[in-house]
């Protein structure tokens, strides 16, 4: 009887380490900044303006309106203004006045707004 009690015993002990184990680890994968996020929040708007890996996308402008403005006229005319930072094959699909719908997880607090995109797509391709 004391056998089978002992066996019990380290089987419950191995049983809890591997859920402690996996647990720990998908916490780590949740919380690692290095892990791809997904996006929280979306705006769709125009590409006005583009430099190396950043594009600056306003909305509550049409695409003709657009290439009519220079920057500065865009900002004063657009809704919300926001500079984002893509990665090199994010950048290398678009082009300016592109229509776009970008994912993001925070943005700062400065005019034009600053973030980072998650997720970029065209519209009205």
């Amino acid at each position: 009887m004391r056998g089978k009690y002992t066996v019990g015993i380290l089987i419950a002990i191995l049983l809890t380490a591997i859920g402690a184990s996996f647990y720990f680890i998908m916490q780590f994968f949740e919380d690692n900044p290095n892990q791809p996020q997904q996006p929280t929040s979306f705006t769709e708007g125009i590409i006005i303006d583009m430099q190396d890996t950043s594009v600056l996308v306003i909305s509550g402008l049409s695409v003709d309106d657009a290439k009519n403005m220079s920057v500065e006229e865009a900002l004063e005319a657009g809704k919300d203004a926001i500079w984002f930072s893509l990665a090199m094959d994010q950048r290398s699909r678009l082009k300016l006045h592109d229509e776009v719908r970008v994912g993001y997880t925070t943005l700062n607090e400065s005019y034009p707004a600053k973030g980072t995109a998650r997720t970029i797509e065209k519209l009205n391709e």
